[in-house]
């Protein structure tokens, strides 16, 4: 039973690929009734139905059970001549059944997790060939139960392997990737009220930390210089990873120039605290660099390749401060 809930298909709606088989087994065996039934604990729920109208049935004195404790195809030919069933109320009453057939359904754990049968109101033989096919039917019955899930489970996952694609994994924050289209989208919508700046921030005196004390201290580095960045951006705010020790941010709105010098301030401040990283205090900086677009329409490439520039002044001058494109730079007193 508990193998069958991971499947989540009790008490699902009717669907097409299972019905065929129903439908295509009382064909082949020139059956009135066929049932897929799965195993509930105290009832064979019936995903796919031919012939009959109910949709389930108890466990207790029922073909199933016995179907479901087996490996192989479980036939009885007449019920009325077997003691174990002559009294079972599909016997005795409606639909009457006087022969059964049915293979377990084994899924690829071992589970033995429900039967697919056929039925009829008249005793009758069943050959080998006609086990072997049934058996046949009923792993391909488990194929589909297995295709079913695994699409359940695609379904379940699409969220998180798209968010994967765009977000860098170590601080989940927006990776190249995702910072171009966001980008795109700023650049897009730039008009006379809406301008956008780009700070590009580059790390300094990371790479001494990284090679001293190892990449797993230079990974929980990286982490905290994520969640400071978090904590000092508006929500509104794009931050991204661009690869290393490079983060980004996109902002938009009026008055570009002030709020990005102003939060250029603040980050370089912010990251320049010490880190207490296992016991051991770090001490980093961080470096500017800043391309507006108000006046000058650009690509979202050559705004990035204008902060890049201003970075590299922002370097030249020894780090620990923001330059904008233009090459004026900013003083943090």
């Amino acid at each position: 039973m508990n193998e069958l809930l991971r499947y989540a298909v009790l008490d699902t709606a009717p669907e097409p690929n299972f019905d065929r088989i129903t439908s295509m087994a009382a064909t082949i065996f020139d059956q009135p009734i066929c049932t897929m039934a799965f195993a509930d604990s105290d009832r064979h729920w019936f995903k796919s139905r031919h012939g009959v109208q109910a949709t389930e049935m108890p466990r207790k004195l029922s073909f199933c059970d016995f179907t479901i404790k087996g490996n192989d195809v479980f036939v009885v030919r007449d019920a009325l001549a077997d003691s174990r069933f002559v009294g079972a109320p599909v016997v005795e009453g409606e639909p009457h059944v006087r022969f059964y057939a049915g293979a377990p359904l084994i899924v690829s754990s071992g589970a033995h997790v429900g039967t697919l049968c056929v039925l009829d109101t008249q005793p009758r033989d069943f050959s080998a060939k006609q086990e072997q096919v049934l058996m046949d039917l009923a792993r391909i019955t488990v194929e589909l139960l297995e295709a079913r899930w695994r699409q359940i489970r695609l379904a379940e996952d699409s969220p998180k392997i798209a968010h994967m694609a765009r977000h860098d994994p170590l601080t989940q924050l927006a990776n190249r990737r995702l910072f171009s289209d966001q980008m795109l989208d700023a650049v897009s919508q730039f008009h006379g009220e809406q301008e956008v700046a780009v700070l590009y921030i580059d790390l300094d005196r990371f790479k001494p930390v990284n090679d001293r004390l190892g990449h797993h201290v230079g990974d929980l580095l990286l982490q905290q210089v994520a969640e400071r960045l978090r904590a000092n951006t508006r929500s509104a705010d794009e931050i991204a990873r661009i690869g290393g020790d490079e983060f980004a941010v996109i902002q938009t709105g009026a008055g570009a120039q002030q709020h990005a010098a102003d939060l250029a301030k603040r980050l370089i401040a912010a990251l320049s605290v010490p880190y207490l990283l296992e016991g051991q205090s770090i001490v980093i900086g961080a470096s500017v660099g800043i391309a507006l677009m108000s006046d000058d329409p650009a690509s979202p490439q050559q705004l990035f390749q204008r902060a890049d520039k201003a970075l590299y002044r922002a370097k030249s001058l020894g780090g620990n401060t923001y330059c904008f494109f233009d090459n004026s730079c900013g003083a943090l007193g």
